[in-house]
């Protein structure tokens, strides 16, 4: 039996109406800088809210965070949190904005582009700033995870920044903050989610433990995610969505992911399609081209899930409006498939971890019919 190690973050609290233990917490320094996106947080008060929570601390507010974040944001967030000499970052929202933070409470302490980083002309070195995540969907699982994953625009590429200094300092999951997800956002949010649970169940550094979570994180989604979409008020999935997602993100933060996030990432940076749509139209297709390898464990997974773990993410996908193909949301030629596939990474991230080993072959087997 092999050993493993796990990363969490210092600590996690998790429940209803837990977004109040913000003003609890012990947080170093008086000067904060927000960073959310561009109208979810403005729309429902959320903003207000936090300042309020922490009204005997200066609160600054960077809502500018687009969605599939890119390094220019991030840069522009860490200018304004070193000229505004910060002392702890929050992040609230998806994962784009999640994931902003995270790298800007990593790079602000030096003047550096997050670029130089991402070209792996410097490292994190220096402690980062004191960081609270707080995520308002429910898939990304950035709140208990290292890496930030960022658009590099001049090289139409989808890229991680990672460093176990990128985890959050805490925490704060509070379903009620899920309960105003618009339908869509659920449907891909919450498919994400299921993709890192099958993505890290599968991955051959996966552990006891992450395949523990891995699995109770699929039951949860299968029984829970067509309730959240179908009513978004509904308390019970949404905590369980959340819930779900949690264990998703400690299950991939700790045994990586596999190749529908390796071919997403040029994919979402080529096409500028959401992430979780993505993720969840590929994932059948990377499951069948995986089975020659995976066949016997996935059938010990289906008889403990009772279904087919491939037939039953088909059907659910069709139950929230996720196409089977591409075809219906884009056209797209030979040339543009060679493209991705030339701006996909095989020898780092997740392409490492998937059980199949994959090359530009595999690659296009799977864009070809998916497209």
């Amino acid at each position: 039996m092999k050993g493993f190690s796990l990363l969490f973050p210092e600590k996690i609290i998790f429940g209803n109406g837990k977004l109040n233990e913000l003003k609890n917490i012990s947080i170093y320094g008086k000067n904060g800088l927000l960073i959310t996106g561009k109208n979810f947080a403005l729309k429902t008060g959320l903003i207000d809210r936090i300042i309020n929570l922490l009204n005997d601390k200066n609160i600054f507010v960077f809502n500018n965070v687009e969605p599939e974040v890119s390094v220019e944001t991030v840069d522009r967030a860490a200018d304004i949190a070193r000229k505004r000499k910060i002392d702890f970052i929050i992040g609230m929202g998806g994962g784009s904005a999640l994931d902003c933070a995270k790298a800007v409470s990593g790079i602000c302490k030096e003047n550096y582009s997050v670029k130089d980083y991402l070209d792996n002309k410097i490292k994190i070195i220096k402690d980062p700033c004191f960081f609270i995540a707080i995520p308002t969907t429910a898939g990304t699982g950035s709140e208990v995870t290292k890496n930030a994953v960022l658009t590099y625009t001049e090289k139409d590429i989808k890229i991680s920044l990672r460093s176990e200094k990128l985890i959050p300092s805490i925490s704060i999951l509070d379903p009620e903050l899920t309960l105003t997800m618009p339908e869509t956002v659920t449907a891909y949010t919450g498919m994400d989610a299921l993709c890192h649970a099958v993505e890290s169940f599968f991955s051959i550094n996966a552990n006891p433990f992450t395949k523990l979570v891995a699995k109770n994180s699929i039951k949860l989604i299968f029984k829970n995610l067509y309730k959240a979409y179908k009513n978004g008020k509904n308390l019970k999935a949404r905590y369980n969505m959340l819930y779900a997602s949690l264990l998703a993100g400690f299950s991939f933060a700790n045994a990586g992911l596999g190749a529908v996030h390796g071919i997403s990432h040029p994919v979402g940076a080529i096409l500028k399609l959401p992430h979780g749509l993505i993720n969840a139209m590929l994932l059948p297709y990377v499951l069948e081209f995986n089975k020659k390898i995976i066949n016997k464990e996935l059938k010990n997974l289906n008889k403990e899930l009772q279904c087919d773990l491939i037939e039953n993410i088909k059907k659910l996908n069709k139950k929230l409006k996720i196409p089977e193909n591409f075809k219906k949301i884009t056209k797209i030629t030979e040339d543009k498939i060679d493209y991705i596939i030339s701006k996909t990474e095989f020898k780092t991230g997740s392409m490492t971890f998937n059980p199949v080993k994959m090359d530009k072959n595999s690659v296009k087997q799977i864009l070809q019919k998916v497209f």
